[in-house]
């Protein structure tokens, strides 16, 4: 009766084990990527403890565009960066033509070719994980890696676009902490007072170190319509900052030089303005320049058109010119070197000066010689006769004795 007994329970725990075992070989291995689970027409087996896998889904689910050569019977996975070469029944692969060797060879199974999964999985940069347990691999693939220099190169297209469309967007394109400063302001006076078009004619990203980079940027401004103004270039250091979703912004800027870049052309171009007027225009500047001379205050104001910004503060400009240029200064010599009519469009023209001045500061005696180009916008007054407007320096040199 023992030994009966013995034997029945050996009996039952060799048949629950036996089962197990029949149970365990009939799971069926799962291959996921990336949290999808891939679909075979053909299961998924293991040799010498290497998964093989009908070649054509794995190399669709992992970006790889497929070629297969009949006569070599040579697959061929191929994207952007990556070109994976097999071959049947050979050990020999080739990754970006580098010839590597596998443990199994791809394998023609029920007419459909099996090729082994980690080694393609893993040289597409995807890292493969095995689960034993529940025979499942796992494929992550890689992370796209953040082309920033692109991205940086996107911004300043951005940049561009907005600015020449006058579009407040551009405000995006900044940091919280710069807006509020002094941007929006700028740009909204910018778009609504210019008529210009930016160019970036020259970038060049100086460094790029985890969330910070720094862009060296050339850009130009064309007028192209509206009041004249002369075209000019700015150099600017960008600093950017990484924000989320690996996007650029702008940081700060520093601007390292300004010039303008027309300004030889527009004296030697032909100007469609009549010699009177021409002559009217220089003669009220040298009024302009004798009332320094002069230190006569009335004299000078009588050269500057009712519209001058200046005027604004009558009270204040009479202060100034009475109670301290003309007050604190004396200026022996006021030389006009230069005076050319650059821009002429119905009642409004522009000037181009380039004069310098010898002046005594007289509570030093102190000599200072001072030279100025200058783009001098005139205007027809309500009188007919032509006013200055506004002024704005081109360059300015002083020296002292």
């Amino acid at each position: 009766m023992k030994k009966r007994t013995v034997f029945s329970i050996l009996f039952l725990l060799s048949f629950l084990f036996s089962m197990t075992a029949i149970a365990s070989e009939e799971i069926e291995i799962e291959v996921w990527i990336n949290g999808v689970q891939l679909q075979f027409e053909d299961e998924p087996f293991i040799d010498n403890n290497t998964t093989l896998v009908p070649f054509r889904a794995l190399f669709n689910d992992l970006g790889l565009n497929v070629k297969w050569d009949q006569e070599t019977k040579t697959i061929t996975g191929v994207n952007e960066e990556l070109t994976v070469e097999l071959t049947l029944n050979s050990n020999l692969a080739k990754v970006n033509g580098e010839s590597l060797e596998m443990l199994v060879v791809p394998q023609l199974v029920n007419n459909r070719t099996f090729v082994p999964l980690r080694f393609v999985g893993e040289s597409t940069g995807a890292n493969v994980q095995w689960d034993g347990a529940s025979k499942t691999i796992s494929i992550t693939s890689p992370e796209t890696k953040v082309n920033d220099e692109e991205l940086i190169l996107e911004l300043f297209d951005q940049y561009e676009a907005y600015y020449n469309d006058k579009d407040l967007e551009i405000l995006s394109l900044f940091e919280k902490q710069i807006k509020e400063e002094w941007v929006e302001d700028s740009f909204k006076n910018e778009f609504e007072h210019t008529h210009n078009q930016i160019e970036v004619k020259d970038l060049e990203i100086l460094s790029i170190e985890d969330n910070e980079a720094y862009v060296y940027v050339e850009e130009t401004y064309e007028r192209i319509d509206g009041p004249f103004s002369l075209d000019y270039k700015y150099e600017i250091v960008y600093s950017l900052a990484r924000h989320k979703n690996d996007k650029w912004l702008i940081n700060d800027l520093e601007f390292t030089s300004f010039d303008y870049i027309n300004l030889d052309e527009l004296k030697n171009s032909d100007i469609d303005i009549s010699e009177k007027d021409e002559k009217e225009i220089i003669a009220t500047f040298e009024k302009h320049l004798d009332a320094f001379k002069e230190e006569s205050y009335s004299k000078l104001k009588s050269t500057l058109h009712e519209d001058s910004a200046a005027l604004s503060d009558s009270e204040w400009l009479e202060v100034f010119f009475k109670e301290f240029l003309f007050a604190e200064f004396d200026y022996t010599t006021v030389d006009l070197e230069e005076a050319y009519v650059v821009y002429a469009d119905g009642d409004e023209a522009g000037l181009y000066v380039a004069y310098s001045t010898k002046s005594i500061y007289l509570e030093t005696e102190e000599v200072d010689y001072e030279s100025y180009e200058e783009l001098v916008t005139f205007k027809k007054a309500s009188n007919g006769k032509w006013k200055i407007l506004s002024f704005d320096t081109l360059e300015y040199n002083i020296e002292f004795e």
